[in-house]
């Protein structure tokens, strides 16, 4: 075996290795696919051999990309946000929009949250939750003890903070697919 076919072995072995979080056919297609590429730029000569080499980085840093995309590209597909949101996690240490992406869906979810939190306390303790605007300034939510200034929305305070909390889920979860889309399609493999 000579030496440039040495390297493509061991590079392919390296690589199969690294890619065994994805299943074994895709595996298989990506190690084709690498192995076929490598070749290539062999046949074009051993300094395209030596850029692509270099191009690629090491096989676990490549693999680690493919597995990353793989894992994105199956959250988008469960339409699960805490799938979303780790396969995100993951990518945000190469991308800040990933990690604006996942910063922004989870403040919008604990918005959410809160504002689910207040229609549920509101038939429990009526006088501690709701919106109040006293002269020093205005309150809303759960409160221990309440401003004396009257509650403003009574039982209309329900449809909002379980409309608040939907809008605020739906765009956290737009906001993750979109980008998550985004980052799909832009993707450097």
């Amino acid at each position: 075996m000579t030496e440039p076919a040495r390297v493509i072995a061991d590079y392919v072995r390296r690589l199969r290795w690294s890619l065994q979080a994805i299943p074994a056919a895709d595996r298989a297609g990506l190690v084709r696919e690498i192995e076929s590429h490598l070749n290539d730029s062999l046949a074009a000569g051993a300094d395209s051999f030596d850029a692509t080499i270099r191009a690629m980085g090491p096989p676990h840093a490549l693999a680690a990309r493919y597995v990353q995309e793989y894992r994105l590209a199956g959250a988008l597909a469960e339409d699960r946000p805490v799938a979303l949101i780790g396969a995100m996690l993951v990518r945000s240490g190469r991308s800040v929009a990933a990690f604006g992406a996942v910063l922004a869906a989870m403040l919008l979810y604990l918005f959410a949250l809160c504002l689910a939190a207040v229609a549920i306390a509101k038939p429990l303790f009526p006088t501690h939750v709701g919106l109040w605007s006293p002269p020093q300034g205005g309150a809303f939510g759960i409160m221990t003890e309440p401003p004396a200034a009257p509650e403003m929305m009574g039982l209309w305070i329900l449809p909002v903070a379980i409309a608040g909390a939907l809008g605020c889920y739906a765009l956290a979860t737009l906001v993750l697919r979109g980008t998550g889309r985004h980052l799909l399609r832009h993707t450097g493999l």
